[in-house]
């Protein structure tokens, strides 16, 4: 029986049976895919840190080191587990060039280092997860160049030095557990030994890698602190392991929780469109149910009739969402796999899917439940007189025909009754909010990480040029001629040198940390500030966001600094958002200190005409060891891979919304036609014609979807601000303000989503003149 009431309502109800079956499979398709996107990427992370060994601590140094005090360091402390160096040489990218291209890598952000493997952890792994060995002449590639690039084993690396050359040939790509993220700006190559030997004594730069692995990394923040306590190098950023998992994770994770958020909305939109679904076909089999009774079928065998249908309609759609949950999953789970590599087969990976399509299943079966209960109130004489489950409504003067005033009948009808029963149309305008949202804020925060503006939360000055120079060697006196070619530049309009040094700073703990801060004026190129301004007097500093609630200060307080010997108190003048070196950084107007000194940069506008690319050549030519940088495309080598993930998903919701609210018009509508039949009937022999009462039912839907598209937009802009923010913040910018395209988000889509409602609403109430003359023949 069960079987031929699931034909026959699928022949009877085609839209409203593959409606239903397809909304069940698209949202357990969307659980299944979120949820298998989190296996993966937990499990290939842990897959990566294992099998590279991950170090919990490394120390990044330019300069001299002192191998006996860091071995006698490592004996004498029981935390460390082993310890290495490795030897980083670091070649400027205007040497370099990859695959066939003919220009070299000068102008990208990326520092660019050769490197030998490494002897007992920190490995250098190959897209086989394997430990790379390089053959002499060959040379492994990051991953980030295979992408930027498109390179392939056996395409050609060459290194430039004047009137010498060397070409390598690509045998493997590298998987780097350090600098895999293109968030990161160092990326290390793999040579063969010999090869690095030969290299280090024609060019570059040395820069060392202390890492340690612990015995308890649960007692990192220990080990760390004696590390600060001690006299060993620090020249340099240090990260750790949380750090590492942190900066692997960033970019699948922020698409994982994306997706996971609109799925998460698409269940909410999946329970209001099972009720349309349910109710509708009650309305349809009301007379049905009423027989049934009257023959003497208890309400519990009918209920079970019913709930049979839906259970075996749910089963089918939750399969076959879990299904093609496989076929789609190569498209977000393809950059996992790629940094990564896939995760080890587990029962996790096919439980975790099965048990989230599982939960939507569940949700369809309890509110199946909950709306067959209404076969408690209905009354087999009214089922077969009225045929209808709707209820009278108390007649309300204040919406009397008579009183209407310069609205066509049509129109005032249409919205009545929407004030009527707003209670049924307010979840049509939920559905409608949501699914706005779910286009909006997307596209906006895809418009927000390309807008140039977006260099403003990574602690950066807007400028046409950057020139970077790290500290090694001789490196301020190169500065320092850099910078008297530059002022007497005329092609340059301004310019702001800034030098980032060490300091030591006293924590509310009483033990000293280091604290990176950039010195210069920063008026020049300034920032937006969350709190407070830009320092001015020479005893003030700015704390970036997460600094400053790390180190718990605000403006106005004072921080303790010491560089040589000597310390210092500042105040902060100001708080800023910055999601670069692990968003822990700051910026003072203080002297810097020479011994400790990072990095020198130098920030400049070009005059109007003066053209960037020709002036980066230039600049490539005469501060070779420099590395120039158009901030134009700073963000889109940084975040690249980022916004094109996002884009993705930006295409996937607004396609998935458009798909629901199409199908949910259509069910609204199938459903309120069904019970209006009656009406409609009265209606049409009162006088009313076939295309009046279209005009009522698009002015209801027309009328919902306005209010809908008002709040859901309104909704965009203050609750997704605020949920980019909360994303945010973990990095280090708590206030993103999303940068819409006030064309495209309040007038494009909001235009377009209201067409396509509209169009929706006129191919549904196409079923008017038939439902009223069937109304009329059974009559």
């Amino acid at each position: 029986m069960l079987l031929q009431m699931v034909k026959r309502d699928i022949r009877r109800n085609k839209i409203i049976s593959v409606g239903l079956v397809l909304f069940i499979m698209l949202s357990a398709l969307l659980a299944a895919s979120a949820t298998h996107i989190l296996v993966e990427l937990s499990g290939s992370l842990r897959s990566l840190l294992v099998q590279a060994q991950a170090p919990h601590f490394v120390q990044m140094h330019s300069g001299p080191i002192n191998a006996d005090a860091i071995r006698e360091f490592t004996a004498n402390n029981p935390l460390v587990k082993q310890q290495q160096t490795q030897e980083m040489l670091n070649i400027d990218g205007s040497r370099v060039y990859l695959g066939e291209s003919t220009r070299s890598e000068g102008s990208s952000v990326m520092d660019i280092s050769f490197v030998r493997q490494n002897p007992a952890f920190d490995y250098l792994l190959n897209l086989d997860n394997q430990i790379i060995e390089v053959p002499e002449g060959n040379i492994a590639v990051p991953i980030y160049y295979m992408q930027q690039n498109n390179l392939h084993i056996g395409d050609q690396v060459k290194v430039s030095d004047g009137p010498d050359e060397w070409i390598y040939t690509i045998s493997d790509f590298v998987r780097d557990v350090q600098m895999n993220p293109s968030l990161v700006s160092s990326k290390r190559f793999v040579v063969n030994e010999s090869d690095y030997r030969l290299l280090k004594g024609k060019l570059g730069e040395i820069e060392y890698l202390i890492e340690f692995q612990l015995n308890d990394s649960s007692r990192l923040a220990e080990f760390r602190n004696a590390y600060k306590a001690s006299n060993l190098p620090d020249k340099g950023p240090n990260i750790d392991y949380p750090l590492l998992k942190t900066l692997n994770a960033l970019t699948d994770g922020i698409i994982a929780i994306v997706i996971i958020a609109a799925s998460m909305l698409l269940i909410v939109i999946a329970c209001l469109c099972l009720r349309f679904t349910l109710l509708a076909t009650l309305e349809e089999d009301y007379r049905e149910i009423g027989v049934m009774k009257a023959i003497g079928i208890s309400r519990k065998d009918i209920r079970k009739l019913y709930f049979g249908k839906y259970f075996i309609l749910a089963a089918l759609a939750c399969c076959g969402g879990y299904g093609l949950s496989f076929a789609v999953l190569g498209l977000f789970t393809s950059n996992i796999s790629l940094y990564m590599g896939t995760a080890p087969a587990s029962l996790l990976k096919i439980m975790v899917p099965i048990f989230a399509a599982g939960l939507i299943f569940g949700l369809v079966m309890f509110f199946c439940r909950i709306i067959l209960g209404r076969f408690g109130r209905i009354s087999a004489a009214k089922a077969l007189r009225t045929g209808t489950l709707g209820t009278g409504h108390r007649h309300n003067r204040r919406y009397q025909l008579s009183r209407r005033k310069y609205v066509h009948v049509n129109i005032f009808l249409g919205i009545k009754d929407v004030c009527r029963r707003f209670s049924m149309f307010g979840i049509l305008f939920v559905v409608m909010v949501i699914c706005l949202f779910l286009i909006i804020v997307p596209v906006n925060l895809l418009h927000t990480l390309k807008s140039p503006n977006f260099i403003s939360y990574m602690g950066v000055g807007q400028s046409d040029l950057r020139i970077d120079l790290q500290s090694a060697g001789d490196t301020e006196q190169r500065y320092h001629v850099m910078l008297s070619a530059l002022k007497n530049d005329p092609d340059i309009e301004r310019l702001s040198p800034l030098v980032t040094s060490r300091f030591k700073v006293l924590g509310n703990d009483g033990l000293w940390a280091n604290l990176n801060v950039e010195t210069g004026d920063f008026s020049i190129f300034p920032l937006s500030y969350l709190h407070g301004t830009a320092p001015e007097a020479g005893n003030e500093i700015a704390l970036s966001d997460l600094n400053a609630r790390e180190l718990n200060k605000k403006v106005g307080d004072i921080l303790i600094l010491e560089a040589g010997g000597k310390k210092l108190d500042v105040t902060v003048s100001g708080i800023y958002q910055d999601i670069t070196n692990g968003g822990r950084t700051a910026k003072a107007r203080i002297g810097y200190d020479r011994k400790n000194v990072l990095w020198y940069i130098v920030a400049l506008d070009l005059k109007p005409g003066v053209s960037a690319t020709d002036k980066m050549k230039q600049y490539e030519q005469s501060f070779s060891s420099a590395k120039i940088t158009h901030l134009d495309s700073y963000l889109s080598q940084t975040l690249g891979n980022t916004i094109a993930r996002l884009k993705l998903v930006t295409g996937l919701a607004i396609a998935v919304s458009l798909a629901v609210t199409i199908m949910m018009t259509s069910l609204f509508l199938k459903m309120l036609l069904a019970k209006d039949t009656s009406q409609i009937a009265i209606m049409k022999s009162m006088g009313f014609t076939h295309r009046d009462i279209c005009w009522q039912y698009l002015t209801k839907i027309v009328s919902v979807a306005s209010i809908g598209i008002v709040s859901g937009t309104f909704a965009s802009g203050t609750i997704g601000e605020a949920l980019v923010r909360l994303l945010g913040s973990m990095m280090g910018a708590s206030r993103i303000e999303l940068a819409a395209q006030p064309l495209l988000a309040y007038l494009v889509l909001p235009c377009g989503y209201l067409l396509t409602v509209g169009l929706a609403a006129i191919i549904s109430t196409l079923s008017v003149k038939r439902v009223s003359n069937a109304q009329h023949t059974a009559e």
